[in-house]
């Protein structure tokens, strides 16, 4: 990569642990949630909490990677919302945690061009692009996913913005500091504009993971069909 993005979150993640830590409550829940999801996770919070009255739930996003190696390392989260099925798997494996992985959602990549007018599609215009941002690969799955088009495609870009996490993609990409990112389809808003290509052979199935009881009321109401339902209008596919 020409360029990598150094980002705060590790810090700011540290200082939202301690802080959780500090002001630690029995009734509280600590979900930790794959970027992408960010959005649409805080909609079903505010439901849920409009069923449960005085629900007190706190959200860190960042990317899957970094979040379960916190997870790993003891950080006091309850439930685990990652972009793929892997790291959740993964600490189930490594805390010995008899709950159920759950596929919550089924993400798709998508190649975003914002200032395009062709139509040819976009994976021949990144030919005549100069700069071009991702997801970290060893850390975000979905970074993971557009590292492996880049190679299998043997795509030359002149610079490569490599960011924390893919929603760090989508702001750069979007505020015009990259001229293309590959990001989670499910952030490109109806009225995105320029060329959206979409990879329907590379999905995610988003997982979670139930890390105690005390998240459990929440993890199931995310799989109720009233919330599978929200999560397809947000653009994921559901089951």
């Amino acid at each position: 990569m020409d360029k990598h993005i150094k980002s705060p979150i590790k810090l700011l993640i540290f200082c939202t642990l301690l802080f959780i830590s500090c002001s630690e409550n029995k009734h509280s829940i600590n979900v930790a949630v794959a970027s992408n999801f960010e959005k649409t996770l805080k909609q079903i919070v505010e439901l849920y909490q409009q069923q449960n009255k005085g629900a007190r739930i706190n959200i860190i996003a960042a990317s899957s990677g970094l979040l379960s190696s916190q997870i790993i390392n003891n950080a006091p989260f309850d439930l685990f919302l990652s972009a793929d099925i892997y790291k959740p798997q993964l600490i189930q494996e490594n805390l010995k945690i008899k709950n159920k992985v759950a596929v919550y959602a089924i993400g798709q990549l998508a190649l975003w061009i914002p200032e395009s007018i062709l139509n040819t599609p976009c994976l021949e215009q990144l030919k005549s692009v100069k700069t071009l941002a991702i997801a970290n690969p060893k850390t975000a799955p979905y970074g993971m996913l557009a590292a492996e088009i880049i190679r299998k495609n043997n795509i030359k870009v002149e610079k490569t913005i490599q960011t924390a996490s893919v929603s760090q993609t989508y702001l750069y990409t979007q505020d015009k500091l990259s001229q293309a990112g590959f990001v989670a389809y499910p952030m490109l808003g109806k009225n995105s504009k320029g060329c959206i290509q979409i990879f329907q052979d590379n999905q995610l199935s988003q997982s979670m993971l139930l890390l105690n009881n005390k998240a459990s009321g929440l993890y199931e109401f995310i799989l109720t069909k009233e919330i599978q339902n929200l999560i397809e209008e947000s653009g994921y596919i559901t089951n």
